[in-house]
């Protein structure tokens, strides 16, 4: 332990090998040069902001929006309010873009310190009034410059409890919500309203934040945020520095583990590179990117169900399961793509999905254990050439020789013949790929000609035959 350094109460309880770290091992206020403020004295409320257009991103263009909210006392530390809401990162160009460019807003409560404690921090009194203020950039920054697209809003601690405040206040109104460091959640009325809304939330808390509650008002709720539509809950068991170290801070009180904001201003990787989370291979900006894209067709593809599977739309959380089949080189083996060589290799893929109005892509996920053990679908093939369709599936090896794709495919057509105007579907499979030309023959397709197809990365050809079928 450090001999400067308060010994933090949890100390004999990190893991064998572990070691403490004192504090966030990047440098505070690197970027602040890269946010403009508007500190004007009749303004009710102050504010700095990044503009991506400034930095060589295009304009006449809409960007999403990222608005950041400090947490208590912050607003009175300056310039450096900047990197406490978790914000000054992403002004960079790494950040930027892995986004594709985003407007950065992070207004500040006008607090006061008084003799006793600091006053005016957020709470109710601020619902309107940082709407407004959300309002009045956007008109008066962006919309003159092609306006905003998204809105995320992130908040750090007391940030957080607002982040929540407000998005259950304007649930139409912001489309990413990331609470840092609070266990302020509201009803399930209200998480309800976001899955209408398709509200995408990020939880961030550490189990053993010194300010919350994660067993007594966090683990009560997890299986209605698991039945969420889009949530991704980061709850890990120690919060990290980029070092490695196990964070602790001390300002008269332990709070080392309340500050994730620091590692996730990191982007959730440790400085060598390495994720803090397996399901975030290239780290949080990739998330995000996928939460602020529009997936417009999505909605309507709607879960299908057979008697052994769920069928229902890939999301971002399924990279990991993914990975489970992308990478295992018996199903990769006569796949078009190459082997992925991690789950990061399948973030551009899941972000390609539901962007096509015919296309339809579902997920296989297997009833017994609610496991997704593969993916397929039926997709227009805008050939002048043939006016057929066609079809696509991967499954797990491991779940191979049990109908399971034929089971799946069959049910997709049958949707697919429902709600498109499909003459017939084509396939091609490699000639040594039995099992999915005996799927093809299950599906009722037929013998049509001898071609052959290459790999993405041109690392095989194969001899393969293509079979048909017409409605």
């Amino acid at each position: 332990m450090s001999k400067s350094k308060p010994t933090p109460p949890w100390a004999k309880e990190i893991p064998e090998g572990a070691f403490i770290s004192y504090g966030p091992t990047y440098k505070v206020g690197q970027f602040f040069h890269l946010f403009n403020n508007d500190f004007s004295t009749d303004a009710d409320m102050k504010y700095y902001f990044f503009d991506p257009t400034e930095h060589g991103f295009e304009k006449g263009k809409a960007y999403p929006l990222l608005i950041f909210l400090h947490g208590y006392t912050n607003a009175l530390e300056g310039d450096v309010c900047i990197n406490y809401t978790g914000a000054e990162f992403f002004a960079t160009e790494k950040y930027q873009k892995a986004l594709g460019g985003a407007y950065i807003l992070v207004p500040l409560a006008n607090e006061k310190r008084n003799a006793e404690e600091v006053i005016d921090s957020w709470g109710q009194t601020y619902i309107e009034p940082l709407y407004t203020l959300i309002c009045d950039f956007i008109k008066n920054h962006t919309a003159a410059n092609g306006g905003v697209s998204k809105k995320m809003l992130w908040g750090n601690s007391a940030g957080a409890s607002m982040t929540y405040t407000m998005g259950e206040k304007y649930p139409e109104f912001f489309n990413v919500l990331i609470p840092v460091g609070s266990d302020d959640l509201p009803e399930d009325s209200v998480i309800d309203t976001w899955d209408k809304n398709d509200v995408h939330l990020f939880l961030a808390m550490g189990k053993r934040d010194e300010f919350n509650d994660y067993q007594g008002k966090i683990v009560p709720r997890l299986p209605r945020l698991n039945k969420m539509k889009h949530c991704f809950i980061f709850t890990p068991d120690w919060v990290y520095n980029g070092d490695k170290g196990i964070a602790s801070i001390n300002f008269g009180t332990e709070m080392g583990q309340h500050c994730l904001v620091n590692p996730m201003h990191s982007n959730l990787l440790f400085d060598d590179g390495t994720t803090m989370d397996e399901r975030l291979p290239r780290g949080l900006t990739d998330w995000l990117s996928y939460a602020l894209t529009d997936h417009p067709y999505i909605d309507s593809t709607p879960v299908l169900e057979t008697e052994r599977l769920i069928l229902r739309p890939l999301v971002f959380d399924d990279l990991l399961a993914i990975y489970k089949w992308t990478g295992d080189e018996k199903t990769a083996r006569f796949m078009l793509y190459p082997k992925y060589k991690s789950p990061a290799d399948g973030v551009d893929w899941v972000n390609s999905l539901y962007t096509n109005p015919d296309d339809l892509d579902y997920g296989f996920v297997w009833k017994e254990t609610g496991e997704l053990i593969g993916s397929g679908g039926v997709y227009h093939s805008h050939n002048p050439e043939s006016d057929l369709w066609s079809i696509g599936y991967n499954i797990r090896s491991d779940m191979w020789n049990k109908g399971i794709t034929t089971e799946a495919i069959s049910k997709i057509i049958e949707y697919a013949r429902k709600t498109r105007n499909i003459p017939g579907l084509a396939g091609t499979f490699a000639i040594e790929n039995i099992g999915s030309g005996r799927v093809m023959e299950k599906l009722g397709m037929t013998y049509l000609e001898d071609t052959e197809y290459t790999k993405f990365d041109g690392s095989a050809t194969f001899k393969a035959k293509t079979y048909t079928v017409r409605f």
